[in-house]
Formats: C-alpha cells, structure tokens, sequence
C-alpha cells in the first residue's frame, strides 16, 4: 500500500489503495489465458439426489408414531425387557468411545 497525504473523510478515513491503470481487473480473462472449469463427478451427482429426496422425508413417521400410540392406549404394546437393556448397553458403548 502507498501512504499519501491525503485522507478521505466521506470514507471513514480510510484511504483506498492508488492501483496502476494496467492492473485494474475487469472481471474478464485475458484472451488466450486459461478458464477455470468445474465437473462434478457421477457419485456426487448422486449424493446430491439422493440429499434432495432425504430432505423430503418428514422426521416424524406419523404412521409408526399413531401404532405406538394406539398400542400403548389399548395396553398390547410389549416391549421386552432384554431388547431395551441391549439398545442401552449398546448405547452407552458408542457413547464412551465417541
């Protein structure tokens, strides 16, 4: 940066860089430079699809929600024991190794 003497109070103080004339970008390549480019792969095509039609899915599967609900109302939802227990341990494990 080149300090002058001059200070631009509309701008806060701040003086803008002085920038030669032939290094001024306009935003287009110079002709014969090289352009960038950009080709997504098949597989993260594929992620991105399948992304999209996860996003859709509700978090909530109303369905198994009102079965559970009904089940638990009528008092014919049984839950064994051993399978809570084992969902427990196996989650306590995960948990301590993360």
């Amino acid at each position: 940066m080149r300090i002058t003497g001059k200070v631009d109070i509309a701008a806060g103080g701040f003086q803008t860089p002085e920038v030669p004339k032939e290094k001024v970008s306009t935003g287009q390549p110079a002709a014969g430079a090289p352009q960038d480019q950009v080709e997504v792969s098949g597989q993260a095509k594929e992620i991105g699809r399948l992304q999209a039609a996860v996003s859709k899915v509700p978090d909530v599967r109303t369905d198994r929600v009102e079965n559970v609900k009904n089940a638990v109302n009528s008092g014919t939802y049984n839950v064994k024991g051993e399978a809570v227990a084992d969902k427990m341990l196996k989650e306590a494990v995960i948990d301590s190794v993360i």
